[in-house]
């Protein structure tokens, strides 16, 4: 079994089970001796899809790429607010592209 790689803020990710890219907006440590959780916001409408432990991210997330992002999240709000204002748009069509490599249903999801 190969190990994962870390994913870290900005990775794009294909969300299989929403059909939908999403990115990483933040990284969290779960413990001493435990790989971090991550927390996705989709390109689909800018739901957050919350917090996977690093078991539910190998599960549940597909790593595409990195898309490029620079964030630092400070509260739900925030996020949202920056979604609005078009802040994640740029990483969200890297994340596309990089997607539509693995499956070319990815490049025009919205």
């Amino acid at each position: 079994m190969t190990t994962p790689h870390p994913l870290i803020i900005g990775d794009a990710v294909l969300c299989p089970r929403e059909l939908a890219v999403g990115l990483i907006y933040e990284v969290y440590e779960r413990g001493a001796g435990e790989r971090p959780g991550v927390q996705v916001l989709l390109s689909r409408g800018g739901r957050d899809l919350s917090g996977f432990s690093v078991e539910e991210a190998d599960q549940f997330l597909q790593p595409v790429g990195h898309s490029g992002l620079a964030h630092e999240f400070t509260h739900v709000g925030q996020l949202h607010a920056d979604y609005h204002r078009g802040r994640f748009a740029q990483a969200f069509a890297t994340a596309r592209l990089l997607a539509g490599f693995r499956d070319v249903r990815y490049l025009n999801e919205r």
